[in-house]
């Protein structure tokens, strides 16, 4: 039970810190925007949770899922809104930034957060497992917090050295990373398949290590990844890369070619 209880913190809580303090880092944002958007998800995983058993019923029972992938989805996505708000230096526009990272970590909330509700929810019903699962949420949420203070440290770093891109772009392969995490949920409904595997560095980090985790969450790291996993993965990551940077050539030659 204290292993789970760490592992699933890992799997589950670690994603959220990450995801946190990247974007507190990017947007320089203050501790009210990171307590409104704890507040906003907690409030929105419940609410999750209270109407599984009707998500359950939708698209033929594969409600959940879906769910579950579109969310994650719709991260990626907003990602993609970030890198916009780079090219706009308004007050407004600022604004609408602190919004889209919000969305961002509520969504993540629902749907890694709501996992948390449901473990506790089984377990603590059960005889002689408080000791653990309290030991192993003390482990696993020491866990997080140190990672996440080193990675802000390093976050914050590069942002003074590189600039806000650099931020962003940690953001973004973390967002992809997530996305092609959550494509064995499409398999569960039959919409891809993912059976044929690319290849396989079990022997060299394998993902049930710590370390292959850590790069799990980071990167989306994965030990025998599908052949599915690794186009999603290529073509999320580089084409909005290649775009940005071709619209970024363009203003530059246009503002160039103006008298």
């Amino acid at each position: 039970m204290l292993i789970n209880t760490v592992i699933l913190f890992l799997r589950d809580a670690l994603p959220i810190f990450v995801l946190l303090v990247y974007l507190y880092v990017h947007l320089a944002a203050t501790k009210f925007w990171l307590l409104t958007c704890l507040a906003a998800g907690a409030l929105l995983s419940l609410t999750y949770i209270n109407q599984i058993h009707i998500l359950d019923q939708w698209f033929d029972g594969n409600g959940i899922e879906l769910s579950l992938w579109l969310s994650q989805l719709f991260v990626y996505l907003l990602t993609l809104f970030l890198a916009y708000g780079l090219s706009c230096n308004t007050a407004s526009n600022k604004n609408n930034m602190y919004w889209v990272a919000g969305l961002m970590v509520s969504l993540t909330l629902v749907s890694k957060g709501s996992n948390f509700f449901l473990y506790f929810d089984g377990y603590l019903t059960q005889n002689n497992v408080l000791q653990s699962i309290l030991v192993g949420t003390f482990l696993g949420l020491g866990i997080c917090l140190s990672l996440g203070l080193l990675l802000y440290l390093a976050a914050h770093w590069v942002k003074q050295q590189l600039g806000p891109w650099a931020t962003w772009l940690l953001i973004h392969i973390y967002a992809t990373g997530q996305l092609v995490n959550a494509l064995p949920l499409l398999v569960q409904v039959d919409l891809i398949d993912a059976s044929a595997t690319a290849w396989s560095s079990q022997q060299f980090v394998s993902d049930e290590f710590e370390f292959g985790h850590l790069f799990n969450v980071l990167l989306g790291y994965q030990a025998t990844p599908s052949i599915a996993q690794v186009i999603v993965y290529i073509f999320a990551l580089l084409i909005p890369l290649a775009t940005f940077y071709w619209l970024k050539l363009r203003t530059v030659s246009h503002s160039g070619n103006k008298p």
